[in-house]
């Protein structure tokens, strides 16, 4: 939520400061206030994505990134006013501030003179590095700028390969360096192919970007699925404003590439669908994303059966490539699981021949040594006989098996041969079984709860037949008793002075 706080606060400012919407204000005035609004808004969302990331002094991390992003704005917009149309890169160069930020455990530990020098790299780093980052940027850009003046021709734009530039330019947009392309002389013109593209980007901006959004939030978990549903919306509003979608591809890019690249993916099929309609175009490329979108005035007027095909078969082939994504990361998690449990010491199972590391991926296929109830050895072949056979990891004793698998269900009994090492396991094997039955059987068992009321009732019954067996003896009985000690007893004369 708190990285979609500044996104509903730049589409607001958008909306409300829209020029062609009168306000009552001075247009000039009105014209300043947008400016500043798709300037410093974005700053807010870099200084969120610090919240997020952990530091040694918060104060110091967010002054920092609101420092960098505000200088690098400034000299981005009096010496470059051109190239930078969207605040994606000043944000991402911001960002790299907080690299240098991090804790560490072993800058609090360290000398005095060590420290001082840490403290000076990190304010190098802090002061610097977003710059060198951002001048990366415009080399990269500038070259880049010059490889497509040199590619983008007319006979590229008229042949196949066309349909490449439609994930160049969603990737540009995500950048903030979409406005190289508009500029292009050879997209200036009217055809099939030019109207293809603008379609396509146009219906992956305005439907697919936020479809694609809400099936992966359909098939996330539910910490996830919030802040896609909330993106999902965002994007559903702000999908003509340019610095909006700008920041919410940079999302999708850094959270989850996977999305990316299903977009970019899906936009090279979606062209060929548009070209092979012919259908015209929604918008021209002066008008798009410069820095917003504007859609002819007659675009929704002029819909035919085949551009709600075209948005149709847009929405269904990304939805399918996105679950057919998820599926296969899921796939790909699933195997990768398999290949750890197959791992023993840094070796796959089948390459074992040592008998104590044999041993230790034959444990592990079972389910343990508490999962083992008895074993047996009949030729090379050993019978594992397990309590609870759903917890067998089959695939790797089928991997384990030199020659021979079987599994009778019914028993819970395998039978694996091991080659020469059947011997050596059987008896390693078998006395795991008799040690794990001896500990079970000398077991001690515990002792009954005690119970001092009923001890207390056993004392009270005990002192009362204590008392009726002294009323029951003769009246005499004491005297004779004491008699008899007087008896007993012999006094020594003394010898006299």
């Amino acid at each position: 939520m708190l990285l979609l706080m500044p996104l509903g606060l730049l589409a607001i400012a958008s909306y409300a400061l829209d020029k062609r919407i009168p306000i009552g204000i001075d247009f000039n005035l009105q014209n300043i206030l947008l400016e500043l609004s798709r300037t410093l808004i974005p700053g807010f969302f870099a200084i969120a994505i610090a919240c997020m990331v952990p530091t040694f002094n918060r104060f110091y991390q967010l002054f920092s990134v609101g420092f960098n992003y505000s200088f690098l704005c400034t000299m981005s917009l009096l010496y470059y006013p051109k190239i930078f149309t969207q605040p994606t890169a000043w944000v991402i160069a911001a960002l790299v501030a907080t690299m240098f930020m991090l804790p560490n455990q072993d800058f609090e530990q360290e000398s005095h003179k060590s420290s001082y020098k840490a403290l000076l790299l990190r304010l190098f780093g802090v002061l610097f590095v977003p710059g060198l980052v951002l001048i990366s940027f415009v080399v990269i850009v500038k070259n880049i700028e010059h490889s497509i003046l040199i590619t983008f021709t007319s006979l590229f734009i008229d042949s196949l390969m066309s349909c490449l530039f439609v994930p160049i330019y969603e990737i540009m947009l995500t950048l903030g360096f979409s406005s190289i392309l508009n500029s292009l002389v050879s997209l200036q013109s009217e055809s099939t192919t030019i109207n293809a593209m603008l379609n396509t980007i146009t219906i992956t901006n305005l439907l697919v970007l936020p479809v694609l959004m809400i099936t992966r939030a359909c098939m996330t978990n539910k910490y996830n699925r919030l802040f896609l549903v909330f993106l999902a919306l965002i994007t559903c509003l702000t999908s003509k404003i340019g610095s909006c979608i700008s920041v919410e591809l940079a999302i999708l890019m850094f959270l989850y590439p996977g999305s990316i690249v299903v977009l970019c993916t899906s936009t090279i099929v979606t062209f060929f669908i548009a070209l092979n309609l012919n259908l015209p175009s929604f918008t021209n490329f002066y008008l798009l994303y410069q820095p917003d979108l504007i859609l002819k005035n007659s675009t929704f007027l002029q819909l035919t059966t085949e551009h709600y095909y075209f948005m149709f078969f847009s929405v269904v082939l990304a939805v399918m490539m996105q679950i057919i994504s998820i599926k296969f990361r899921t796939l790909n998690s699933i195997t990768s699981k398999i290949y750890q449990k197959e791992l023993t010491a840094g070796r796959r199972i089948y390459e074992i021949n040592e008998p104590d590391l044999l041993l230790i991926a034959l444990l592990k296929a079972l389910g343990g040594k508490s999962n083992v109830q008895s074993v047996g050895l009949v030729g090379n072949s050993l019978i594992l006989q397990v309590y609870n056979y759903r917890i067998v990891t089959k695939h790797a004793l089928y991997s384990l098996g030199k020659k021979r698998f079987d599994l009778d269900s019914r028993q819970d009994e395998f039978t694996l041969s091991l080659g020469h090492l059947s011997k050596v396991l059987y008896q390693r094997l078998k006395n795991i079984v008799e040690e794990s039955n001896f500990y079970s059987q000398s077991e001690v068992p515990l002792t009954k709860q005690f119970d001092i009321y009923k001890y207390e009732e056993q004392i009270e019954t005990q002192k009362q037949i204590e008392a009726r067996k002294q009323q029951k003896l003769p009246k005499d009985s004491n005297l004779a008793a004491q008699k008899g000690l007087f008896t007993n007893f012999q006094i020594e004369d003394t010898p006299s002075e």
